[in-house]
Order: C-alpha cells, then sequence, then structure tokens
C-alpha cells in the first residue's frame, strides 16, 4: 500500500489553510485570508482543494486538524468540520499543534510559534518553553528558558503584528521579515503526523491556553432560563361573565 493521503486543514488564524498531501508531495494547496471567519467557507475550500487535486473525498485516507494555540471560534471550527467528516467516512483524525508547521517552515532554528490572542497578549509555544503560554508580548521573555548564547526564532502572526514589542523585551529573538514564514501552512502539518494509529477523535480538543469569555463571565456556569421567575398570568374568566373576552 503506497503513502496515505492527508487532507489538512487550519483555521487557527484568520488565513484559511487547506492542503492535500501524500508523503513529501503537497498535491494541492489553498490559503484564503478570512476577515470575517471561517465557518462559512471551510468546506468549499476543502472542496476546490479536492477538485484541484483531482481526487474525492472518498479517497483520503485521514484527516489532519491544526489544534492551536489560536483563535477560540477558528480552532473549533475546523476541529468540528474534520470530525464530521472522519465519522462519516470513517477515517482516522489527527491533531497537530501549530508550532509543528513553523518547524518545518524553518527548521535549522529554534522556533516559537506566536498568534494573536487579542486584548493585547500572544499565545506562544514552542522552543525554550515548558508549555503553551498567553501573556503580553513584552512578558514572553518571563516564560522563556533559555541557555547563555542561545537564540530563537518567533514566527506567526503575532510575531508580526507585535515584532518592535517582541524584538525590544527580547534581544535574543530574531522575526523574519518574510511574511509568507509568518503564514500557517496546514501542508506543513502532514509531516508532524506519527504513523501509529490516533487516539479517539472524540476525545481530540483544541489546545486552549486560556479561558474562554464564557468561562470568564460565568464561572458557575450559564444561567438557565428555566429556572427564571415565572410571570404571573391572569386569572381565568367565567364565560358569560361581563369581564369575559
Amino acid at each position: 500500500m503506497g503513502e496515505r493521503l492527508l487532507l489538512c486543514c487550519d483555521t487557527g488564524t484568520p488565513v484559511e489553510s487547506v492542503a492535500l498531501v501524500r508523503g513529501d508531495a503537497i498535491l494541492a494547496e489553498r490559503a484564503e485570508q478570512r476577515g470575517a471567519g471561517h465557518g462559512a467557507s471551510l468546506l468549499d475550500t476543502v472542496a476546490a482543494v479536492l477538485e484541484a487535486a483531482g481526487v474525492g473525498l472518498a479517497d483520503v485516507d485521514a484527516f489532519v486538524c491544526g489544534v492551536g494555540p489560536g483563535s477560540f471560534t477558528g480552532l473549533r471550527i475546523s476541529l468540528a468540520t474534520l470530525k464530521g467528516l472522519a465519522l462519516a467516512l470513517e477515517k482516522p483524525l489527527y491533531g497537530v499543534r501549530t508550532v509543528e508547521a513553523f518547524r518545518r517552515a524553518l527548521p535549522a532554528a529554534s522556533v516559537i510559534a506566536v498568534v494573536d490572542a487579542r486584548r493585547g497578549e500572544i499565545f506562544a509555544d514552542g522552543a525554550a518553553l515548558s508549555a503553551p503560554v498567553c501573556c503580553r508580548p513584552e512578558r514572553l521573555g518571563e516564560h522563556l528558558n533559555l541557555a547563555p548564547g542561545a537564540r530563537v526564532t518567533l514566527l506567526g502572526p503575532g510575531a508580526v503584528l507585535y515584532a518592535d514589542a517582541l524584538r525590544a523585551a527580547l534581544p535574543a529573538a530574531d522575526v523574519p521579515d518574510d511574511p509568507e514564514l509568518h503564514r500557517v501552512r496546514a501542508a506543513l502539518f502532514a509531516a508532524a503526523v506519527p504513523s501509529t494509529p490516533p487516539p479517539d477523535f472524540a476525545a481530540l480538543e483544541p489546545c486552549y491556553v486560556r479561558p474562554s469569555d464564557a468561562e470568564l463571565n460565568y464561572p458557575n456556569g450559564f444561567p438557565d432560563a428555566t429556572v427564571a421567575p415565572k410571570q404571573k398570568l391572569p386569572a381565568k374568566r367565567r364565560p358569560g361573565s361581563m369581564n369575559a373576552v
């Protein structure tokens, strides 16, 4: 049996990236900037990539999804979409962290993936970090464990957005000027997929680094409308009475 045909997707950033990969060959790839989100377009992009490669969805051997860190909503959209396809076709689904794409884009460097987390913060994951973090750009150095003289390369849309602050706070960090190096390419996830079967994809979750707005705003759970005070209904009137309507 030949190498597996992998359909790879990432929607953890505003760029919607979909690719079809077999072994080391990228058969088709598409990247679209989605300022309004990915929910209405992802399946269309998947269909376009399959058509460009001349294959059908049933030909895909496995699905690969970027699991972040990244946009809460974006990560859920691609993961839910691929879970549905994997379930319907009875095919495996793999989750790959965002940093793996950047590591393969620049394999000679010690790479940290930096994604815009909004609210003046970044998500960071990769070299010199024991776990993904969410912090202000100027405080990233507090989370790094760098050996003397070591350097790291910051890649991702967050590195571009906060390049000046990151360079000022981290003299040991490089932020390349090439914009293509900062784009998450789902095709590069394929090299990080193991040959062993994945765990149950029902348990596969995005890599969340900070609580969602719902968790912050409703720490005790969302208020249940069914327990709201009931409105008092008007008393029933006897048929034939002067007040009957």
